[in-house]
């Protein structure tokens, strides 16, 4: 239907103004979103036959993401982005135009870690860009080369507040801030949140743990990149979690996609294969099954631990394809239980688990600390026993199962690119404990006397609660990890 007249000119000013409108707001949520609060870590090997990289997003665990596929057209080439998601689905309809990362079907990949604000340089003879550059780049370059060529034309005025990593499939890799440019150097290589203009370093545990594990020249597969993943990825109950994790084969332009800090059920997305589908969108979580963390929730607010146990049997006898069963979700529900003092209800659902998977010795440890709480001494003892039968490093079976004489051991293998660690909690009236590694292991044997306590890590000087241990209270920068001493 064709609109004229005066009613036809106000409209069309009406949409511009609305684009403009949401795209200034989108350009301000999108450069506040990769600030110093935000944080992730980007690693790339190369052995000379693969190319590899591998990124954890680390934020806020509420948030979650699009992704998007634009086949090739006219002289652009075929592409993909992940954004965040919003609840005003207005700004969702142009979150393509601010993408967190992005590759394209020549392998060029690119991702953004924050930092510290440095001003961007301006020089006269360029033009100021304002807006997004992966989007463009993705477009119309095959290699690093040729992405900075054409972001040379550039004052890249927005980019102050984080650095934008590019790789090719050729194993090129650049990182790119509005006042510096880094090529290659090494290898293999990883980014995180601070500036490497001019070689600075500081003490990463995550950073650190990354460089120490891809040093060695060696033919690097998927399984090497999940675990880097899985060291350097940030868990609940922190305040920032890996939403998501990406170990993406440049040469292959394959991406191995975890989601929630689960990599038991990864999603296999081959870019060659979704741009076929022409241009589409999906988002991230609908890769995954869903979760059960929330359903099972809303039935113990309706029935209590009753109500949970006979849906979690209906969704695993109707439903096992449509809920996730592998992860952690509902073994976190009962420590969570556990540490709210619901010690029976997290005994029931433990019981639970323990009957369809009878071999996880996760489940048992929980058991054991469960029984433990609940007075059922002969049978935490046969849990912690038979855990540390299989699992003698096991960290949570060692921290609550063996504590002869009040001398409680801390035993792990997290952090493990951490400078130094500390202990810290209200049985030492919050002054550091230093920790040692012991053969790869951060150690700590303290006797504390029998109770319930509060705990966390000083890690390169950065408070953080126990990752492993997920019985906690508090939220923010006030959680704080459960310890009980028998």
């Amino acid at each position: 239907m064709k609109v004229s007249g005066t009613f036809a000119n106000t409209n069309t000013r009406n949409l511009c103004m609305k684009y403009r409108f949401y795209h200034f707001i989108f350009s301000i949520i999108f450069f506040s979103s990769i600030g110093s609060n935000y944080a992730c870590t980007i690693f790339i090997t190369n052995d000379g036959k693969q190319v590899w990289v591998g990124n954890n997003e680390d934020e806020l665990p509420s948030l979650t993401y699009r992704l998007w596929y634009y086949p090739a057209f006219k002289k652009a080439h075929g592409y993909m982005l992940w954004t965040e998601l919003y609840a005003d689905e207005k700004l969702n309809r142009i979150g393509y135009k601010n993408p967190q990362g992005g590759m394209n079907e020549s392998g060029l990949f690119m991702d953004y870690t924050a930092i510290d604000e440095i001003p961007a340089i301006r020089d006269p003879r360029k033009k100021d860009r304002e807006e997004e550059v992966v989007t463009d780049l993705l477009k119309q370059c095959k290699t690093v080369n040729e992405a900075l060529k054409y972001l040379s034309r550039f004052n890249l005025i927005r980019l102050s507040g984080a650095q934008l990593f590019i790789a090719d499939a050729s194993g090129d890799y650049a990182t790119v801030h509005g006042s510096y440019v880094i090529r290659r150097k090494t290898t293999n290589f990883a980014l995180t949140n601070y500036s490497i203009k001019d070689g600075y370093h500081e003490n990463c545990w995550r950073r650190d743990a990354a460089m120490q594990s891809i040093t060695e020249l060696k033919p690097y597969g998927l399984n090497d990149i999940t675990n880097i993943l899985q060291k350097t990825s940030q868990k609940e109950p922190g305040n920032l979690i890996s939403n998501y994790s990406m170990a993406t084969n440049l040469g292959k332009k394959t991406i191995h996609l975890y989601y929630k800090n689960d990599f038991s059920s990864p999603a296999v997305i081959t870019l060659a294969s979704e741009l076929k589908k022409g241009k589409h969108h999906q988002d991230m979580q609908r890769y995954f099954p869903m979760g059960l963390k929330e359903p099972l929730l809303k039935k113990y607010q309706e029935g209590g631990i009753t109500a949970v146990i006979s849906t979690y049997k209906d969704l695993r006898l109707n439903f096992p394809g449509k809920y996730n069963f592998k992860n952690n979700e509902v073994l976190n529900l009962a420590e969570q239980a556990i540490a709210r003092g619901n010690t029976a209800d997290a005994i029931q659902l433990l019981e639970c688990l323990s009957n369809y998977d009878p071999r996880r010795t996760d489940i048992h440890t929980w058991l054991g600390v469960a029984y433990r709480r609940d007075g059922r001494i002969s049978e935490s003892d046969t849990c912690f026993r038979s855990v540390l039968q299989s699992d003698p490093e096991n960290y949570i079976a060692t921290l609550f199962g063996k504590q002869k004489d009040q001398i409680v051991t801390f035993k792990m293998n997290d952090f493990e690119g951490a400078e130094e660690l500390s202990l810290i909690g209200d049985f030492s009236n919050w002054k550091p404990i230093p920790m040692v590694k012991e053969n790869g292991r951060w150690t700590c044997h303290l006797y504390i006397a029998p109770g319930a306590y509060n705990y966390k890590f000083l890690v390169n000087k950065e408070y953080l609660a126990d990752q492993i241990n997920l019985m906690y209270t508090g939220s923010g920068p006030k959680i704080y990890s459960k310890l009980y001493v028998w």
